[in-house]
């Protein structure tokens, strides 16, 4: 491995397409009319939404992939952890258009209806305990994860010069220094937002992007960019296989 950049991916796309995608969104809001951008970005069509599945559906496809390498190299571990991420993609994704609706508009059953506080069909939006079981816990187990994994963790490890020996499990699955910027973008995506809120009840223009739905894109990004960060390692290393932890 790379020491220096702790990975395979060019800084270009590690680094600038999630400063793009987020920062994006308020000159978007900025520049274009509400109209345009309520119409472009902001409902269950547009493009931050729509861009979403895109990347969760690109997320599972490299999930898929690098299961099907765990598979033949026999570590169960790497089995288990990769499939379960492949399945977490799926769920995401599958969740976010309603498992199609969005996208072919049938009408949600009436008994759905009424256990659903958005009348779609979908888990996440259920009524109350259920609900949080199946949208806030796993978002904020994600958050997590993405902030502490995936941001301060490669950055300790840099400042330490830690280097996971290659073909090891944990060099196949922590995530790099390329996750670094999306992994404190993802969680923290919603911030700005929450402190208006707090301090004047209200997200004044330019910053009222609808934070929410960004922050799911900003998720499904975290996700991409990490598998494809393994897929480039697996490809760097075709012949390796794991050695233990």
């Amino acid at each position: 491995m790379n020491d220096s950049n702790d990975t395979y991916l060019p800084r270009w796309f590690w680094l600038g397409v999630p400063i793009l995608l987020y920062f994006g969104h308020y000159l978007a809001r900025a520049f274009l009319s509400h109209p345009v951008y309520d119409a472009w970005l902001r409902h269950e069509a547009g493009l931050t939404e729509s861009g979403t599945v895109l990347l969760l559906a690109l997320a599972l496809a490299g999930g898929l992939y690098v299961t099907r390498w765990a598979v033949r190299t026999g570590d169960r571990r790497l089995m288990v952890f990769f499939g379960l991420f492949a399945l977490g993609c799926l769920y995401f994704g599958g969740e976010e258009a309603s498992w199609g609706q969005h996208w072919f508009g049938w009408a949600t059953p009436e008994e759905w209806r009424a256990l659903n506080n958005q009348a779609e069909t979908n888990l996440h939006n259920s009524n109350a305990l259920a609900g949080s079981l199946l949208d806030q816990l796993p978002r904020n187990l994600l958050a997590i994860a993405m902030l502490v994994g995936g941001a301060i963790l490669p950055l300790v490890r840099r400042a330490r010069g830690v280097v996971y020996a290659p073909g090891t499990v944990r060099y196949w699955i922590m995530p790099g220094i390329e996750c670094v910027p999306i992994g404190f973008i993802a969680p923290l995506a919603s911030i700005p937002e929450k402190l208006f809120e707090a301090a004047f009840d209200e997200v004044p223009f330019p910053f009222d992007i609808d934070a929410g739905e960004v922050k799911e894109l900003m998720f499904a990004v975290f996700l991409a960019l990490y598998i494809v960060a393994v897929i480039a390692r697996i490809r760097h290393r075709r012949n390796d296989v794991p050695q233990g932890s």
